[in-house]
């Protein structure tokens, strides 16, 4: 008898356990905040209320001049001047403050792919220093 109770109790929790995924429903509004670098992408549930949006810059609340995109789902986005960490502070016309993680490669990764020549940059270059030093020999 006391072996039976352990399936029972596990098939009962696996049963509870296992419930269809309820969908999710797709966001209502996002806000795309471009960097130098990055993005940074903010999805809604609901449609924000119109005013003014701001980002934490350098520890200030600046503006951000967001442009609207007609029609569902509702697309604003900004360009902002200067690179970023890995997230940024966005606060919304209401007050409610939004962390958003940061999309794209980061410095290090862009550090690494600027590193690299293309085959016509090393060729350039390599022009370049033999006219340098035919230049300077003949001083």
């Amino acid at each position: 008898m006391r072996g039976l109770w352990i399936p029972l109790v596990l098939l009962a929790a696996v049963g509870l356990a296992c419930r269809r995924a309820e969908p999710v429903p797709p966001p209502a509004a996002r806000i795309v905040v471009r960097f130098l670098d990055r993005d940074a992408v903010l999805a809604l549930p609901s449609v924000p209320p119109e005013g003014t949006w701001r980002l934490m810059n350098a520890g200030q609340w600046e503006p951000l001049e967001l442009r609207w995109k007609p029609g569902p789902p509702r697309i604003g986005a900004t360009v902002v001047g200067r690179t970023a960490p890995d997230w940024v502070m966005l606060e919304d016309p209401s007050g409610e403050s939004h962390r958003v993680v940061m999309r794209g490669p980061g410095p290090e990764e862009l550090a690494r792919r600027n590193e690299r020549l293309d085959p016509d940059e090393v060729d350039a270059l390599a022009v370049l220093g033999l006219l340098w030093a035919l230049a300077w020999s003949r001083h």
